[in-house]
């Protein structure tokens, strides 16, 4: 049985509860870090068709480095080879059809995105212990004092400070019979879904680009805002592309019959590339919480009375980096160094 005795617990490993505990385990504080996954990366995921053995970047698609603590972490992952530049063809697609070149300085994970966040979790202080598969059902105790219902039955605790690093209404429904008021005020954030297409075809066929952001996304004729030939990323097979609905196109179908969404994709793909795939090269997965439509700007929020700190992209901005953001100014709020 896993021995829970840290004096904080964050909840969530994606790159917000990662930044959180990097810096809280740097000063030298025990950190229990808790996720119901497998494995370090949230919404920094990795998808393997069975059939075929592929593997796809469905999730975050690349790393933006401004802030000058990830720069500082990102160096560290391409020396250890978890990390590379993505020098890809990267363009913004008009509605005109012309393509605009978008050149900002990109990452990615190696051997794949959810490398990126294993990379990270390898790198954490010794005063941090990951423990996976360990889901959270309910937070009971008090200030001072919380406890963690896990999803097995078992309870963990007593923690003096609990950070609470997942999508906002997760975290709402964690919060809602503790701290009303807190989760009122984080429930009250959106996230829009997204569907990812993932596509198998042939090698050496492109649109004269790699990836390209989508203007004039979320009307039925431009579904996409995103789409990329993942296997020009570094380390990846050739062939694998995947293309992320836009926002309103999310929410306008999220309830949708998957079968009708992705022949609506398929024939969107093709109008947008010129390429064509048959339905048995095509997967499909539904992301419910995937970007957030007006973070908070805040960066994060700490209840220092509670002890109770929340972090994420939809504490800040919408860009990846801001997760880890997030995550690394609330621990120095909470008085890390």
């Amino acid at each position: 049985m896993p021995d829970f005795a840290a004096n904080t617990a964050i909840i969530g490993a994606g790159l917000a509860g990662l930044g959180a505990a990097a810096r809280l385990g740097r000063s030298g504080l025990s950190v229990d870090l808790l996720e119901a996954e497998a494995g370090p990366g949230g919404r920094l995921a990795t998808l393997e068709i069975t059939e075929t053995g592929r593997q796809f970047d469905h999730g975050g698609q690349f790393v933006t480095v401004r802030d000058p603590a990830l720069r500082m972490v990102m160096a560290g992952l391409l020396d250890r080879g978890r990390a590379a530049r993505w020098n890809a063809h990267i363009v913004r697609l008009e509605t005109d059809g012309s393509a605009q070149p978008h050149p900002v300085e990109r990452f990615v994970g190696m051997p794949s995105m959810a490398g990126l966040a294993g990379g990270l979790a390898a790198a954490l202080p010794l005063t941090v212990r990951p423990h996976y598969e360990t889901g959270v059902s309910a937070i009971g105790g008090e200030a001072g004092a919380w406890m963690l219902r896990l999803t097995d039955g078992t309870v963990a605790g007593p923690y003096n400070r609990l950070v609470l690093a997942m999508p906002p209404h997760a975290a709402a429904s964690l919060l809602r019979d503790r701290l009303p008021d807190l989760a009122s005020r984080v429930g009250s954030v959106t996230m829009a879904p997204c569907w990812a297409l993932l596509l198998t075809l042939p090698e050496g066929r492109k649109p004269g680009w790699d990836a390209a952001f989508i203007a004039g996304a979320g009307g039925e004729d431009r579904p996409f805002s995103w789409i990329a030939h993942d296997g020009s990323k570094p380390g990846r097979t050739p062939g694998g592309w995947v293309a992320h609905t836009a926002a309103d196109w999310s929410i306008r179908h999220r309830q949708d019959d998957p079968a009708l969404v992705m022949e609506r994709l398929r024939a969107a793909f093709t109008a947008l590339t010129g390429m064509e795939a048959p339905a048995t090269a095509a997967r499909l997965h539904f992301w419910p919480e995937a970007l957030p439509l007006a973070p908070l700007e805040t960066g994060f929020i700490w209840d220092a009375p509670n002890g109770v700190g929340l972090c994420g992209d939809w504490c800040l901005a919408t860009r990846a980096e801001a997760a880890f953001i997030s995550g690394h100014r609330l621990a120095g709020a909470m008085g890390a160094a």
